[in-house]
């Protein structure tokens, strides 16, 4: 049951991914890297933007759709400092984030920006897949001013 719960707030799209063919037999035998979208926007659906000196989150999903074990073995951000980026707590100090079959996890970036602006970055993730070994996913942002009082 809490696992149920605590999986209630992924986006629909993750539940369409998961439905697709629960047989392993048809996984291929290396590691593949599954994520949810190849870029992660801030504020930006209704052009909002996100207030200077506030923070928007955005959490990108990473799943392991092959047979063979999935290693991560980096996950960094170019660009701006206004974002930033949280690893997943399991991901050891020294190695790579190593993902079975069917397992996953999440990378959590942060938006914070410092002046009214867009911004963009970039989130490069390097494993041993193999549909892919490094993946670069841009970062955009809208830094709005905030309203006067």
């Amino acid at each position: 049951m809490s696992m149920r719960m605590r999986n209630l707030w992924l986006p629909l799209t993750i539940i369409a991914l998961a439905g697709c063919g629960d047989e392993s037999e048809d996984l291929p035998n290396t590691p593949q890297l599954l994520i949810d979208r190849t870029e992660l926007s801030f504020d930006t659906e209704f052009s909002a933007g996100t207030y200077v000196g506030a923070t928007t989150f955005n959490t990108l999903y990473i799943e392991n759709r092959g047979l063979q074990t999935l290693e991560l073995t980096e996950a960094s951000i170019s660009g701006p400092s206004v974002f930033t980026m949280k690893k997943p707590e399991d991901w050891p100090e020294n190695g790579p984030l190593k993902l079975e079959t069917y397992k996953r996890t999440f990378i959590e970036v942060a938006f914070k920006p410092n002046a009214a602006q867009e911004f963009t970055g970039k989130l490069t993730l390097k494993s041993n897949a193999a549909n892919g070994e490094t993946r670069e996913l841009t970062l955009k942002g809208k830094g709005v001013a905030a309203p006067k009082p």
